[in-house]
């Protein structure tokens, strides 16, 4: 195991399941949030609004997310921002 990490939750939920996670285990975390929205499977649709922030992204690389991307809903326009916001955070090599 080279890391371990959080996958397809909610944005908000994402900081401390990478704190504990890297309190844990040791390891790089890695991130992938979903957008934020809702799938109501009743309707058979997404429902709610995003609410996957790049300002979130320094307090995840802090805590030791390493590998930070997106699940469910999450595109390259919702990306580029994360990734602008990971460059902005990442720690000096």
């Amino acid at each position: 195991v080279v890391a371990v990490g959080v996958n397809c939750c909610r944005p908000e939920d994402v900081g401390p399941a990478v704190e504990s996670a890297a309190s844990v285990t040791g390891l790089p975390v890695v991130a992938y949030p979903n957008s934020g929205e809702v799938w109501d499977p009743g309707r058979g649709r997404w429902t709610g609004s995003p609410t996957l922030r790049p300002e979130a992204v320094a307090q995840w690389v802090r805590a030791g997310a390493r590998l930070i991307g997106g699940c469910c809903r999450v595109d390259a326009a919702r990306l580029a921002p994360l990734a602008a916001a990971v460059r902005a955070a990442a720690p000096e090599a």
